[in-house]
């Protein structure tokens, strides 16, 4: 929760400085504010998303018509104009010779510059804002959910599941796949189903399958051994093809440690946030480890160890 409202937060922000922006700096400014969401993994998961979005719908044509028939035709989706939004920040920010006045004039109408780019900002690019704020609450929420649900196994069922996961090794996996499921269910996600058929194999846990907007889960063990860096590997490699099955930038694989040790796991988030999170192929896999073995309390348990895995390791399945 903290994660989301603090980017809302951020992004909020970030917007307010584009609208209160002169004529003479909002070139610089839009450049600025997309180079802010660029380095936000959550943000920029969500706008690559969008970019993928109504692939027959052309921002270009679209930009282009409105240029030559002073006239615009209404998006058909808050996605759509989105998308067109985007596209147009992009080549205010990025292109040479796009005349901003030029670009946003048929849709504000205003001869002012300043007052033209407050009326884009307020009637096109809020609008945008808000979008991603919404989006954020969505993809955020499974993240404070699997925090929520790390801590409760830590608090009051790791030794339970560890019992039954010694009980039949082989069948560990299920033990806590079936565990965070349930724990889903119980959070009010209706649909976390377990291993639903795709074109790339089985998902662990897909929530809200019957959605449009499906969150992909992969579920590995860490023991070190038979279950290692490789089988950790292995899941990075499935979240990211079930994430491309389902059209989504966005992943989650949940690692439950069966070690005594901690994991230190590689991140590509430039600010260190939580979980640790690596982007390859278009896709943001969030890392999460569960510690569900039972650890010995601090002050017996002496020097902590880690186990640290690179990224090139971690990425090994990804052709």
């Amino acid at each position: 929760m903290r994660f989301r409202e603090a980017l809302q937060v951020q992004l909020q922000e970030r917007y307010r400085r584009l609208y209160k922006s002169e004529w003479t700096t909002f070139e610089v400014n839009v450049r600025f504010f997309l180079q802010w969401i660029d380095r936000v993994a959550a943000l920029r998961s969500i706008v690559d998303s969008l970019r993928k979005s109504h692939p027959d719908l052309d921002p270009t044509e679209w930009w282009g018509e409105v240029q030559k028939r002073r006239a615009y035709e209404t998006p058909e989706t808050e996605e759509a104009r989105a998308k067109l939004v985007l596209h147009a920040l992009h080549d205010i920010a990025f292109t040479e010779g796009v005349d901003f006045t030029k670009l946003v004039w048929p849709l504000t109408r205003e001869s002012n510059y300043n007052d033209s780019i407050r009326q884009f900002c307020s009637q096109w690019v809020e609008p945008v804002v808000e979008y991603l704020q919404e989006r954020l609450g969505a993809e955020s929420d499974m993240l404070y959910l699997l925090e929520r649900y790390r801590r409760r196994l830590a608090w009051f069922e790791r030794d339970r599941l560890y019992e039954l996961y010694q009980a039949d090794t082989s069948k560990g996996e299920a033990v806590y796949d079936r565990d965070l499921r349930m724990f889903l269910f119980e959070q009010g996600v209706d649909y976390p189903f377990s291993q639903p058929e795709g074109p790339s194999g089985k998902a662990d846990v897909i929530a809200l399958v019957d959605s449009d907007d499906p969150l992909t889960c992969e579920v590995k063990l860490f023991d070190g051994d038979r279950y290692g860096v490789s089988y950790l590997a292995k899941g990075v490699g499935q979240a990211v093809r079930y994430a491309e099955d389902y059209g989504k930038t966005a992943a989650h694989l949940v690692m439950f440690n069966l070690t005594g040790h901690a994991l230190q796991l590689p991140s590509d988030d430039l600010d260190a946030g939580w979980p640790p999170r690596i982007d390859i192929a278009g896709v943001t896999v969030f890392l999460v480890v569960v510690q569900a073995a039972p650890r010995p309390s601090a002050s017996k348990s002496g020097k902590a160890k880690a186990v640290e895995v690179i990224r090139s390791d971690l990425v090994a399945d990804i052709p």
